[in-house]
């Protein structure tokens, strides 16, 4: 036996890989403890979209040096909930270190990037993998740690009563900067009770903002045969919706010459398994075809909300982003994916006060939203990431005009959500139940909005019906019928 702690910084995709990380460590005999004090193994999962993601991570990381020094940490620094059930309680009353001092793994897109200075600046770290990929990481940290012997291996089960805590981001959502959604319009995924399934990794686009692809490398796509097997793995543990993850998932088999290519992959799911939900992320406009359309997002398996970042709804300001489509482009895909599809839920990301935008641009970007009627919309003051082409652009704008742009498409997008979510009063819609309290309960739609309603008799993870009552902009309220 042996206990590890990890820390997940960053998007699903990040998160998925830990949950396999934390199951393959489960089955090699290890306990996930929530006290580093007690791990014999730390992993740290980084991300560096944001600024701020990855000035978390160096925070993390510096935190954990007492652990080398003096062998525990004075005050408790918070770590990942346990994610797998095991033959062995993840509990951590009554276990204890084996090892003097424990090893600490750094992983994750924060490596390639400032590797060095990770090395230069806190040499106690052990172990430094360029990927999260679960299985690199875990052949990787065979170099530094001793996996005990363990006979007949554990059956192990995924923790689906528990809760996910904070929001998770996608990476496009992120990719502009340093600034967070703000409260009224939540991330993309919280607390929820769906299986998150890796299927491409890495991209192919290179925008000009987006320092995914030099963290992530070029798009790589996960066999279907391996993404069937997982999404049964889940079902068999009692999870109704799954994601399917990708930074640019319409681009699925791109390095198979797209034979098979993403419908092919939903076919196969939905064929060969019984998933009543099934959602991906993140889609870019460029890549969503007719066949797309026709095949995935109007097949009614398939979660109802599409994910469609536009960024901006001026053609220069694209053409600066290198977007690859055009604001006409764009607005004749979202016309076909709601014909297609007549209870479609949009989103999108939306940067502002990108370099050299002007008022005029912005205002076009405003009207943009006026038009489509996003039902929400995750929006972000430009903040340039160091290693992008964006980022050596001449930017004159001042961050105070940026925020004062922001907020206007905030107020704006928050009037346009409140209005076009309204219809959904009166409505009774399918749910799967979240957080269950004595009071009140969480519940999410399809769409992956929260209804909190009274407390209910089912359990999280179970369906439920509920008829909604209250819409206030991105927050639902209504009654278990």
């Amino acid at each position: 036996m042996f206990t590890f702690a990890t820390k997940t910084f960053g998007c699903q995709m990040n998160v998925a890989d830990d949950d396999e990380i934390a199951r393959q460590l489960v089955a090699r005999g290890g306990v996930q403890v929530t006290d580093v004090n007690l791990a014999d193994l730390i992993l740290v999962n980084t991300c560096v979209v944001r600024e701020k993601a990855e000035d978390k991570a160096f925070s993390f990381i510096g935190a954990l040096k007492p652990l080398k020094q003096k062998g525990e940490l004075s005050a408790k620094l918070k770590v990942d909930e346990p994610k797998v059930h095991g033959a062995l309680s993840a509990v951590d009353g009554g276990i204890a270190r084996n090892s003097i001092e424990p090893k600490i793994v750094v992983f994750g897109c924060l490596v390639p990037k400032s590797g060095d200075l990770v090395e230069k600046k806190f040499p106690y770290v052990d172990l430094l993998v360029k990927t999260s990929e679960p299985t690199i990481v875990l052949s990787e940290l065979e170099n530094v740690f001793t996996f005990p012997q363990v006979k007949g291996g554990f059956e192990m089960t995924v923790l689906v009563d528990g809760e996910r805590k904070g929001a998770l981001e996608s990476c496009t959502e992120a990719s502009s900067g340093e600034t967070s959604p703000t409260e009224e319009f939540p991330s993309l995924m919280e607390t929820r009770h769906s299986a998150l399934v890796t299927v491409l990794r890495g991209c192919n686009h290179v925008c000009s903002f987006c320092i995914v692809p030099r963290v992530r490398g070029r798009e790589t796509s996960v066999p279907i045969r391996e993404v069937v097997k997982q999404v049964k793995f889940f079902r068999s543990a009692g999870f109704n919706d799954v994601t399917l993850l990708g930074q640019n998932i319409l681009s699925y088999g791109s390095d198979y010459n797209f034979d098979p290519n993403f419908v092919d992959l939903i076919d196969a799911v939905l064929m060969q398994t019984d998933v009543p939900w099934l959602s991906y992320l993140t889609s870019h406009p460029y890549d969503l075809n007719d066949e797309i359309i026709s095949k995935v997002v109007a097949n009614p398996r398939i979660t109802p909300i599409l994910h469609l970042p536009v960024q901006a709804g001026s053609e220069r300001i694209l053409a600066l982003m290198r977007r690859k489509y055009t604001v006409k482009e764009y607005l004749e895909k979202v016309e076909k994916a709601r014909k297609a599809r007549d209870d479609l839920f949009l989103t999108t990301d939306i940067i502002v006060g990108f370099p050299g935008e002007t008022r005029e641009e912005f205002e076009e970007t405003l009207k943009l939203a006026k038009e489509v009627r996003f039902n929400d919309a995750f929006m972000f003051a430009f903040s340039p990431r160091k290693g992008t082409l964006a980022a050596r652009y001449s930017d004159p704008q001042s961050r105070l005009e940026k925020k004062v742009w922001l907020n206007e498409l905030i107020l704006l997008q928050r009037e346009i959500s409140q209005e076009v979510n309204a219809k959904y009063i009166g409505k009774v819609l399918p749910a799967i139940v979240e957080v269950k309290r004595d009071k009140f309960s969480i519940a999410r739609t399809a769409f992956n909005k929260p209804v909190e309603i009274p407390s209910t008799r089912k359990n999280p993870g179970e369906f439920t019906n509920v008829r909604i009552n209250e819409v206030v902009v991105s927050s639902f309220k209504g009654v278990e019928v």
